[in-house]
């Protein structure tokens, strides 16, 4: 079975994946169908609460996939001895480990009530009866958890995602959970809020979404992106505040989003796969080179995409056409 992996934000912090590729692999550079981001609205929700899916995908050239997207959630607990961040039993489709949300360009669906047992801080229940409860879940660096989920398509592969859960506070005294749940606002997804072009004469070029620009063959564009100001601790698309517990200090703090954004591209090459900015840096921008097929082919723009994830699992993305002449 082919899969097309997606890294995790958290686990990208970290660099690992659910399958780390080989050096050689370049994820940036699209050449073939393929899933490229999955996107949750709302970017977090309570076990039992609505969420919509949305994927964005290519056919490798310039157009989203036409064939329609299989998703589900996997609610299979991953052992510890798995190497990767998702069960076996749902890369395998064994009875039980997954639930079907439908088949289309998106899906609606619930959290599972048992999310925050099978993935969060809750004790999960005894596999065999006598026998002691499992292990909770560890937060990732946010205080997070994250339900898991494939999408499939033909052609394309598989590819993994994962929501993120809000679930209760765990190792907390009884008034830092009455504080944290009356200061906590639920991740709100990014949103690309500018994207700008610098062509290789200095001349700049600002790009909404889905717009087309030219380039000489060869040129090397600077591109940059950018992600809106967050003010005060009212949900936004941008580094959003948060109140984080820290398990070692068992304390009670405030975090801001470090943000990352991921460059594909159909055609031509960008200088580096992920920018970023960490939590303690306040600029709302980042930035990295494409450079333009050597051969000049106006017929088939080359299409590049900006994927920007905040540290607490939100996705936002946007694309952009270039024709090179």
């Amino acid at each position: 079975m082919k899969h097309a992996w997606l890294l995790g934000f958290s686990l990208a912090f970290a660099f690992v994946g659910a399958c780390r590729p080989t050096l050689d692999d370049d994820l940036s550079h699209v050449d073939g169908p393929r899933i490229l981001a999955v996107q949750s609205e709302p970017a977090e929700a309570k076990p039992g609460e609505e969420i919509t899916l949305r994927a964005l995908t290519t056919d490798g050239v310039m157009y989203p996939l036409v064939t329609s997207l299989d998703w589900s959630f996997c609610v299979a607990r991953r052992s510890l001895a798995e190497p990767t961040s998702l069960s076996a039993a749902c890369l395998h489709d064994a009875p039980g480990a997954l639930v079907a949300l439908g088949a289309g360009a998106e899906a609606r669906g619930a959290i599972p009530a048992e999310a925050c047992r099978l993935f969060g801080p809750d004790r999960p229940l005894a596999e065999v009866a006598g026998e002691p409860a499992g292990r909770p879940a560890d937060p990732d660096v946010t205080g997070g958890y994250f339900l898991p989920g494939v999408v499939r398509a033909p052609g394309a592969g598989d590819a993994l995602f994962d929501v993120r859960v809000r679930c209760g506070l765990a190792g907390a005294t009884q008034e830092d959970v009455a504080t944290f749940e009356r200061t906590y606002r639920s991740n709100t997804n990014p949103r690309v809020a500018d994207v700008t072009v610098t062509h290789a004469d200095g001349r700049l070029e600002a790009a909404a979404e889905g717009a087309e620009i030219t380039a000489s063959a060869g040129e090397v564009l600077g591109v940059r992106v950018a992600w809106p100001a967050c003010i005060g601790d009212a949900p936004c698309g941008g580094a959003e505040r948060y109140p984080a517990f820290d398990a070692v200090s068992r304390t009670l703090g405030s975090r801001r989003e470090a943000m990352r954004v991921s460059w594909l591209a159909s055609r031509g090459r960008f200088a580096e796969t992920r920018t970023g900015r960490d939590e303690a840096d306040e600029l709302r921008d980042v930035a990295t080179t494409w450079t333009a097929p050597s051969a000049a082919d106006p017929a088939a723009p080359a299409i590049l995409w900006t994927v920007l994830r905040d540290a607490r699992g939100g996705t936002g993305f946007r694309s952009l056409r270039v024709r090179v002449r």
